[in-house]
C-alpha cells in the first residue's frame, strides 16, 4: 500500500489548495475509505483552523484534545467520515459530519447532548457461529445479535437500515429503518446533502434501485444507496447547525 499521497489526485471536498503543495495526508486504513474521509490533521488544521501547520496540528493531536465518536485519537492521518462525531476538549466544541451540497462532507456543530450518540447504516448482514447475526455498519463497526432460537425469531433488520448506537460504548439505542414516510438525508449525486421523505417502500434492495423521495418542494427519483434514513418522520440527529 501507498505510504504518500499527492495533492492533486486527493478528493476535491478536502479544504486544501492544489497547488500549496506536492503532496498531502493520506489517511490511514480505518473506518472510512479515502474517496469517504477528511483526515483528522485536515480538520485541525484546515476546517477547525485550530493550527497553521502540519506540526502544530500534530502536537494538538498528542496533547488528546480532540476526540472522535468518544475516544481520543492522535493519530493525525485517521479518518473521519459521515456521522463521526467531533468533541474539540479544550473548547468543549462538537461537530457532526453530514453531507453537504458543495463541501460533500462537512462539519456541523451540535450540543453537547447529541454528541453521546451516532447513526451506524448496516451494508452487511450474515449468519455466525451459533446462528446469531452479524450487523456490518459502515464506520467498520460490526454487531452480533444473539438469538435464543436462531430459527425462530422477529429480527427483520435489511441493508440500508440505520441504527443509533451510543457512544462511545456502540450499544443499540434505536432502530430506523429505510421505509415509506422514513425521513432521510441524501449522500451521493446530484442532490447530495439535501434532506427530504421516502413516499414508497423500496421494493428490494438492489443498491442501482430508484425510489421516490419528496424534498425541496418536488417528488424525485433516487437511487438507493444514496439515501441514508436520519429518522422515522423527523430527524434524529440536528441538520440544521453552523456548517464548517
Amino acid at each position: 500500500m501507498k505510504k504518500h499521497l499527492k495533492t492533486y489526485p486527493s478528493p476535491r471536498f478536502w479544504h486544501i489548495k492544489i497547488k500549496e503543495s506536492e503532496f498531502t495526508i493520506r489517511p490511514s486504513p480505518g473506518p472510512h475509505p479515502l474517496k469517504l474521509c477528511i483526515p483528522l490533521g485536515i480538520i485541525v488544521r484546515d476546517i477547525l483552523k485550530y493550527a497553521l501547520t502540519l506540526s502544530e496540528a500534530k502536537k494538538i493531536l498528542s496533547e488528546r484534545k480532540i476526540m472522535v465518536d468518544g475516544k481520543v485519537r492522535t493519530d493525525h492521518k485517521f479518518p473521519v467520515g459521515l456521522m463521526d462525531v467531533i468533541h474539540v476538549i479544550p473548547s468543549d466544541e462538537y461537530f457532526r459530519v453530514l453531507p453537504h451540497p458543495v463541501k460533500i462532507l462537512a462539519l456541523s456543530r451540535i450540543p453537547p447532548e447529541e454528541a453521546s450518540y451516532k447513526l451506524v447504516r448496516i451494508i452487511g448482514k450474515r449468519t455466525v457461529k451459533g446462528g446469531h447475526i452479524q450487523l456490518n455498519f459502515h464506520d467498520g463497526r460490526c454487531h452480533v445479535i444473539k438469538l435464543e432460537d436462531p430459527f425462530n425469531h422477529d429480527i427483520s433488520y435489511k441493508i440500508f437500515d440505520v441504527m443509533k448506537i451510543s457512544l462511545p460504548e456502540a450499544e443499540i439505542i434505536e432502530y430506523i429503518p429505510l421505509d415509506k414516510d422514513s425521513f432521510v438525508s441524501i449522500i451521493g449525486g446530484s442532490n447530495i446533502g439535501k434532506y427530504g421523505k421516502v413516499l414508497e417502500s423500496p421494493k428490494t434492495r438492489n443498491p442501482e434501485q430508484l425510489v421516490k423521495v419528496a424534498f425541496d418542494g418536488s417528488e424525485k427519483s433516487i437511487i438507493l444507496k444514496y439515501l441514508f434514513p436520519i429518522g422515522k418522520e423527523s430527524p434524529v440527529i440536528k441538520i440544521d447547525g453552523e456548517v464548517l
